[in-house]
């Protein structure tokens, strides 16, 4: 008897810690370019959510910190509320598909897109990226554009 309620109690203590976790990253959207970035290119679930609801998952662009070094290669965006702000660290380009890779605070962030020309010959990117910490991993679809400010 003794030994069923030591399980039963273990497995309500397993069930509890499992259901109170929720290791997805929380990538949120944004209404506006961060003034930290020199914005190139935005990114959002399509374009219709950035021109017509102003909405923008990623950002991708440099960062200028100080006069001695040149500006930083970044991509920013928006996890628990925080504005996350990530590095790159290597590009490569293959049949007309671009991997840019960044690092930073905990995250690994891998965009793959494809440019190509859209609505009144302007340059769109159609892809995904994958952001990752040891805990989670999340994939989004993506389409952006260049950022006009």
């Amino acid at each position: 008897m003794r030994k069923s309620r030591v399980l039963y109690i273990l497995f309500f203590m397993l069930c509890y810690s499992c259901s109170g976790t929720n290791n997805s990253i929380n990538v949120q959207i944004v209404r506006h370019s961060s003034e930290l970035l020199g914005c190139d290119k935005i990114f959002a679930d399509n374009l219709q959510a950035i021109e017509e609801r102003n909405e923008i998952l990623l950002q991708t662009g440099s960062i200028d910190t100080t006069d001695e070094q040149p500006p930083v290669k970044s991509a920013i965006l928006t996890i628990d509320k925080n504005e996350t702000i990530l590095t790159l660290i290597d590009v490569t380009t293959t049949n007309k598909e671009t991997i840019e890779k960044y690092q930073g605070n905990g995250y690994n962030l891998t965009l793959t897109y494809q440019n190509t020309v859209g609505k009144y010959d302007k340059l769109i990117y159609i892809g995904k990226f994958i952001i990752e910490n040891s805990k989670s991993k999340r994939e989004i679809k993506i389409e952006g554009k260049n950022c006009v400010l």
